[in-house]
């Protein structure tokens, strides 16, 4: 999930708001807010207009943006001339850097009434352009399983080569039989199945590794597996020389390499790609 960082002067109002919007839309999302000159407290009127909407954003309190610098963030986002203009360098993987502008409610003036409605205006078109950007940039960018294409091809050797793995005859059967794990655009996950006879060989099993721990492994296997069910295989092997203990979660088993059936000798991993200490699993589907 991305991870969001929102800027303004302060960090008493619209950036405290802006956070609050978009912990509303999705309780785990990954969102801060920080100021660059952070003020004492949150303010109030903020407080109060946003409990009109059912956000409750009492236990916020100002921080500074120099507590996150170094961290890695897909978007900075600004919501301020000052903080745009000032708005520091991080260091790290930042995606984005995006500036929605909004007006200081706390800098009208009058009565009580008329910085109330500042704050309700301010809210409302933050409302309307953070609920945007989630439903553009961060729902979109839930990752999501589709078959692989012919143009993912050199994508998948990317990834294969970050997770040190070989690609040794990836083309032989590609795309049938491969799935991907998309997320806003990228190619983050891959996996395929070989069909040899009855049986069918699963290979090139790969997350990225910022991605690790997040059940997108799992999701590809299990995808693989329901694929490979659907045509009626009697049996799914694999090597691996470091995730046996993932795929025996899966329902992997190992087996004695020479009990692999002829199919999946004839295979280019079984042959030449792993090495005699890889360790063959197997999983029977009938």
């Amino acid at each position: 999930m991305p991870r969001i960082l929102i800027l303004c002067t302060g960090n008493s109002a619209r950036s405290q708001m802006a956070e609050g919007l978009l912990r509303s839309y999705d309780p785990a999302l990954e969102v801060w807010s920080a100021g660059t000159r952070p003020a004492a407290q949150v303010h109030p009127t903020a407080i109060r207009v946003m409990e009109e909407m059912g956000i409750d954003i009492r236990a916020a309190r100002p921080k500074s943006v120099e507590q996150f610098l170094g961290q890695p963030f897909h978007y900075v986002i600004t919501v301020c001339a000052q903080a745009d203009a000032n708005c520091p360098v991080f260091q790290g993987a930042v995606r984005r850097r995006l500036h929605f502008p909004f007006d200081d409610p706390a800098a009208t003036g009058g009565d009580e009434g008329n910085i109330l409605e500042a704050f309700r205006r301010v809210r409302d078109q933050m409302s309307v352009r953070f609920r945007d950007f989630y439903l553009a940039h961060v729902r979109a960018a839930t990752p999501r399983l589709r078959p692989a294409r012919p143009a993912d091809l050199e994508a998948i050797r990317r990834l294969l080569a970050a997770c040190e793995l070989g690609a040794e005859g990836l083309e032989t059967q590609f795309p049938d039989g491969y799935a991907v794990v998309e997320s806003a655009g990228d190619l983050v996950g891959a996996a395929g199945l070989e069909i040899y006879g009855e049986d069918g060989l699963l290979r090139s099993v790969a997350v990225e590794p910022e991605r690790r721990g997040k059940g997108l492994g799992a999701l590809l296997v299990r995808g693989r597996l329901e694929w490979a069910v659907q045509r009626g295989l009697r049996a799914i092997y694999l090597f691996t020389t470091t995730a046996a203990d993932f795929f025996a979660g899966m329902g992997f088993w190992a087996v004695e390499r020479e009990a692999a059936p002829e199919g999946i000798r004839s295979s280019e991993q079984y042959r030449v790609a792993c090495p005699a200490s890889a360790t063959l699993m197997c999983l029977t589907l009938r």
